[in-house]
């Protein structure tokens, strides 16, 4: 902004892409995917509960593109939909069918939390210790908004305690993770490595979405500007 160098980005393009792999990797937690892969793997024939997730409560937090994608998805399989923004309106709830409440209400009601909402220094953290104690035990969760989102080590304690029973992620406080991360000893995990969108179909709406932005600029009327 201080040298007048326009920015912009691609916000919603792969908005569909995204909450489709956040579904994948609600599915694979749900069902134990990841867990019984890997005993298959080392030669374990055993059996785990699994979730059904039809007429369980998901909570959506955040509901902008991709959080709009996922209250829609949620529906599709059965699930009951709740969700929180920072800037809730009666407009947007009857758009999107949804019925929004405060956060710790919908963290204490939902069996699966699925979060959408930007890095900033007010989501920071945003689910840490006390929040997730304020989850149901054995609650789900699904993160493919940013990793700093969640406490990780709090998110950690409580998969191995039992508390949670699942976490899938597409996204981590460090990324790349280290070999030795303690997610990696979590269970009932189903982790990506920040590949949501990263589909042939991905990419063509990215690049695509670059291309229109130097396009408008060029033509004096830049779009998606975000500084």
């Amino acid at each position: 902004s201080a040298r007048g160098i326009v920015v912009s980005n691609v916000p919603g393009k792969t908005a569909p892409l995204v909450a489709e792999h956040a579904l994948g990797l609600l599915m694979a937690v749900a069902k134990r995917a990841t867990f019984q892969t890997t005993a298959m793997r080392e030669g374990r024939w055993e059996s785990v509960d699994g979730v059904f997730l039809r007429g369980k409560t998901l909570g959506v937090v955040g509901t902008g593109n991709i959080g709009a994608e996922m209250i829609q998805l949620g529906k599709a399989i059965g699930m009951n939909v709740i969700a929180w923004t920072f800037h809730p309106t009666p407009d947007r709830a009857e758009a999107l069918g949804v019925e929004y409440v405060d956060l710790d209400y919908l963290l204490s009601r939902s069996d699966v939390v699925s979060l959408h909402v930007q890095q900033t220094p007010e989501t920071h953290h945003m689910i840490g210790k006390r929040e997730i104690e304020l989850m149901k035990s054995g609650a789900l969760i699904v993160n493919v908004s940013r990793g700093a989102i969640i406490d990780t080590r709090a998110m950690v304690d409580a998969l191995n305690s039992g508390h949670l029973s699942g976490a899938g992620l597409d996204v981590f406080e460090e990324e790349p993770i280290p070999p030795n991360h303690p997610l990696f000893d979590c269970q009932h995990i189903a982790i990506t490595p920040h590949v949501a969108d990263m589909t042939p179909e991905g990419l063509d709406l990215l690049n695509e979405g670059v291309i229109d932005n130097v396009v408008a600029f060029f033509e004096g009327r830049p779009q998606n500007v975000v500084n």
